[in-house]
């Protein structure tokens, strides 16, 4: 019997304000916290800082996006970690792809905008995400921290998805009401 082609039913995201909608994603703002605690007075922090040891609870739900940067500045991200969850959800691993990857093609450019977004305003961003597809159901809230090597370019960026607040209803309600504050 061949396979049915996967094809994209629905897509919507939303850039959500931490400081407001925090109180829904607690792991977010503890990842948010956790990073601030590390950038000091720096642009980011470094790789370097961040210490497995210390976020337990969260790794499973990180990735880690290298930015590389061609000679024309063009910017590609790739891969560098993704957590056992992020795996599970995907149903592969993502290590040495980059979001340009992921299919639908059309959730895969918008990772890559939220990506390089993140890099443009070079501040941690959240964004509440749906994805409907003939085949799958996804919907995550996701926090996307960057990482600066020499404290000036960033160089990496750090994604957590949040383990609250996920179900396909609560995104979509999220979206509903980020509409209505727009």
């Amino acid at each position: 019997m061949p396979s049915m082609t996967e094809f994209l039913v629905d897509i919507q995201a939303a850039e959500l304000d931490l400081e407001r909608d925090g109180a829904r994603y607690p792991d977010l703002e503890f990842a948010l916290d956790y990073w601030r605690s590390k950038r000091r007075d720096r642009l980011a922090p470094p790789r370097s800082d961040i210490d497995p040891l210390e976020i337990p609870h969260i790794l499973p739900r990180i990735m880690l996006a290298d930015v590389v940067r061609d000679a024309s500045e063009q910017l590609e991200f790739r891969y560098r970690l993704s957590g056992t969850g992020i795996g599970q959800i995907h149903g592969s691993e993502l290590t040495g792809r980059g979001p340009l990857d992921l299919r639908p093609a059309p959730y895969g450019a918008l990772i890559d905008a939220n990506y390089r977004e993140a890099v443009a305003h070079r501040r941690p961003m959240v964004h509440v995400i749906t994805l409907r597809t003939n085949k799958k159901v996804r919907s995550y809230t996701r926090i996307i921290l960057p990482l600066s090597s020499d404290g000036k370019t960033i160089d990496m960026l750090m994604m957590v998805d949040s383990d609250s607040e996920n179900t396909l209803r609560d995104c979509l309600e999220t979206l509903e009401e980020l509409g209505q504050h727009g």
